[in-house]
């Protein structure tokens, strides 16, 4: 009986060995291979800033472009005039569909309203993300190459911005002339902000797009001129405590709710 026990475990173990190398489970589904991330992991380990050299723009954009991904669900940037936000479909290990795309209503010089519909149309065309290096993003169609850099909106928030506009109801406003905030935003997660009037000083916290501002404090003026300060300051208070995501280049910024409805913008200094 001892002859015929030896094949047998030899056939056993055989058949363990080409389970193990096909990446198989015990009951039968393949495993994913270990240490390699999926599509939604890549897209969205970054934000993505636009390298125009390497797309098929061959118009330009003006303004820094910008890429994010919300999970495997939606995605939202600054465009060369306004930012967006759009639905996403991942099919497989490649497969990119972008759609139902909505932006702001700025106006801007005819350049760059230009321009903004030729990379929102490209975006469009979308079919497939290139992900084999992890600090580049390259989508492409047929005709369509929209190349990307991984960013880190922790290092780029960080500076002095000039604040542009505020939202006051359903409507951005922008700034009381001669009461142009500042905002000062240190790498150590503290924010001041001279309003016109007063000083207001905070907190803040990223992680990914998600960014908490906590209650500002500060001086207590209460200023009569220019006309519309103190309302403006409000705005500001409110706008920053509401904020819920955070768009930014290295040239400008964008605070949204959690509506995806932007409440402040800025300028890099």
């Amino acid at each position: 009986m001892t002859l015929f026990r030896f094949p047998v475990l030899v056939a056993a173990a055989t058949v363990g060995v080409a389970l193990g190398a096909c990446g198989g489970s015990p009951n039968g589904t393949r495993n994913e291979p270990a240490g390699l991330p999926d599509l939604e992991q890549s897209l969205t380990a970054h934000d993505w800033l636009l390298y125009v050299g390497d797309s098929s723009l061959t118009g330009g954009v003006g303004n820094p472009v910008t890429l994010a991904l919300s999970g495997a669900t939606a995605v939202s940037g600054t465009a060369p005039c306004n930012t967006y936000r759009g639905a996403v479909t991942l099919d497989g290990g490649d497969g990119v569909r972008i759609g139902d795309i909505a932006t702001t209503l700025m106006s801007c010089e005819p350049a760059l309203e230009a321009a903004e519909r030729d990379y929102l149309d490209a975006l469009a065309q979308v079919r497939t993300a290139d992900i084999s290096d992890p600090e580049r993003l390259i989508l492409t169609a047929d005709g369509v190459r929209l190349s990307f850099t991984a960013i880190d909106p922790r290092e780029l928030i960080v500076g002095d911005w000039a604040l542009t506009g505020v939202r006051t109801g359903a409507a951005i406003q922008s700034m009381v002339e001669g009461a142009e905030p500042i905002a000062r935003i240190t790498a150590d997660g503290n924010l001041a902000v001279e309003t016109g009037c007063n000083t207001l000083r905070t907190t803040w916290e990223i992680d990914g797009q998600a960014i908490t501002v906590e209650q500002p404090a500060g001086t207590l003026m209460n200023c009569e001129e220019p006309a519309g300060v103190m309302e403006q300051e409000r705005a500001l208070v409110a706008a920053l405590t509401t904020a819920a995501t955070v768009d930014v280049t290295p040239a400008a910024l964008s605070l949204l709710d959690d509506a995806g409805d932007i409440v402040l913008t800025a300028r890099r200094m």
